[in-house]
């Protein structure tokens, strides 16, 4: 059988932070965020090439940032004001149009049969369908294959914007195979589970796909790290970032889905509070083909499951297995997923920084609004017993919950300060379609009137609206003066 010529284009999101340029990622004080949007690659894409070329399809990947500028220099930031606007070398015009001329030459020369472009993020899910266009006109007949979480959610407005042939619904490793053998096999995709399609103008959502329930039998993504240039990612984030988490090559997702159902969060969508887990071996083997590929630079890993500490006999065995591994570690997880013991084995293996999302301190709130089982006691107890054991807890909360009130925030403030948990950070609300909080925003704001609560032009994200915070400029004016206090407390304890 014929192989199909197949090119996944990767880094379509880090160019439209480059071309669409939304407020206010090119502000001097977000650099170190901004960087990371711009090499960081899309594992999901990675997951998806890995399993493909395991299975005897090869793919030409495309990395329409990480390729074109690979020279650390070139996201140096020579301005020192927070608020000023870059003037890094890869904020000029012609960065954006350097990437966008290496995408279009290489459709051009390698003329693929099949093109395969993640749609994940609603902050560019706009300017992303408008780049799919891009790519349908010069593509000249191929097949254009879309995947990730906004495609997902929303697989009739990306195929009813006419430039799309495929949709792959929820995790894509299984379904591009197929979807590949049968496109080369002349096969139609009738049947065919896990995707949404075009058809003589129609437009068909075949069966879900069932998840796939043992993880363990997909390579992990980091057997394609040569294809997607994660070596170059490493080096250059290591050097503007030493600390940083979440740098290609010393980061890895353990688990799969949540079981909570929290309001403003999508996975419950996505996983309908389903957790699968690789098994304690497969991430030991992450972890030293990690250490033997990216060595030097960045020496924290990464596990950025939603809840790491969930299982505990599964995670007594990773701690079991780290020994002899040259990191630090950095989680994420639940406030009752920790206990006492669990915290002292941490910080007995090199865990350094434990993220809690707390969201509010806010009892009625966290119960009735955020839907989170968590008492503000739990949250409190168990960032505190992190501090003790010699890690960083860090917590994160949510400004313009329904419900809550700015004194109510300024209390949660005086509580982090009680406590000395001023590594926290606030975030304005922000909700898009498929979250039970955005039904919530859908009856509080008219459709004629949602405009002007988008994220920014190309976003498919709202702030929120609510009773304290009525419009955006007054939700995101008070978001930065709670993180203001927050900072000056960390920095200058009493003074704030």
């Amino acid at each position: 059988m014929t192989r199909l010529k197949t090119l996944l284009i990767s880094d379509t999101a880090a160019l439209g932070v480059m071309e669409a340029r939304p407020e206010p990622a090119w502000r001097v004080r977000l650099t170190g965020l901004r960087n990371k949007e711009l090499l960081a690659p899309d594992y999901g894409a990675m997951h998806v090439v890995a399993n493909l070329e395991a299975a005897g399809h090869p793919v030409r990947v495309v990395n329409v940032v990480a390729d074109v500028h690979g020279e650390t220099r070139l996201f140096d930031e020579p301005n020192t004001d927070p608020d000023a606007h870059s003037g890094s070398l890869v904020a000029a015009a012609g960065a954006a149009e350097a990437s966008r001329g290496y995408l279009f030459r290489a459709l051009d020369e390698y003329r693929p049969d099949v093109v395969f472009v993640t749609l994940s993020t609603y902050n560019l899910a706009l300017y992303s369908r408008r780049l799919l266009a891009g790519i349908r006109e010069a593509l000249l007949g191929g097949t254009l294959v879309t995947g990730g979480v906004y495609s997902t959610m929303h697989p009739d407005e990306v195929l009813s914007d006419g430039h799309v042939d495929v949709v792959v619904r929820g995790e894509g490793e299984v379904t591009a195979l197929e979807l590949l053998s049968r496109l080369e096999a002349g096969r139609d995709l009738d049947g065919l589970p896990g995707i949404s399609y075009r058809s003589d103008g129609d437009i068909f959502h075949n069966a879900v796909r069932p998840p796939v329930r043992d993880l363990d039998v997909l390579p992990h993504p980091y057997t394609v790290s040569d294809a997607f240039n994660i070596s170059r990612r490493f080096e250059i984030l290591s050097e503007l970032l030493p600390h940083g988490d979440w740098i290609p090559g010393a980061g890895f997702l353990t688990s799969r889905g949540c079981p909570e159902a929290c309001a403003f969060c999508l996975d419950p969508a996505l996983n309908n509070g389903r957790v699968r887990f690789h098994s304690p071996s497969y991430v030991r083997e992450v972890l030293e083909y990690c250490a033997g590929r990216f060595s030097g630079g960045a020496g924290a890993f990464f596990f950025g499951d939603a809840t790491f500490t969930m299982n505990h006999k599964r995670l007594a065995k990773i701690l079991d297995m780290l020994g002899g591994l040259p990191y630090t570690y950095q989680i994420q997880t639940r406030a009752d997923y920790l206990d006492r013991h669990i915290i002292a084995r941490l910080a007995g293996c090199g865990f350094t920084n434990v993220a809690i999302g707390a969201e509010s301190f806010n009892e009625e709130i966290l119960a009735r609004v955020v839907r989170k089982r968590l008492e503000v006691d739990d949250v409190i107890e168990a960032a505190t017993a992190v501090r003790r054991a010699g890690m960083e807890p860090v917590l994160t909360f949510i400004v313009g919950l329904p419900g809550e009130t700015a004194e109510s925030v300024w209390r949660t403030v005086g509580i982090l300060k009680e406590h000395g948990l001023t590594c926290a950070t606030f975030f304005p609300l922000v909700v898009f379609k498929g979250t039970a909080l955005f039904e919530e925003f859908a009856r509080r704001v008219p459709a004629a009137d949602r405009e002007r609560f988008r994220l920014n032009p190309v976003s498919e994200e709202f702030l929120f609206s609510s009773e304290a915070f009525p419009t955006p400029e007054e939700l995101t004016g008070f978001t930065e003066k709670v993180n203001k206090a927050v900072m000056d407390e960390r920095l200058t304890p009493g003074a704030a």
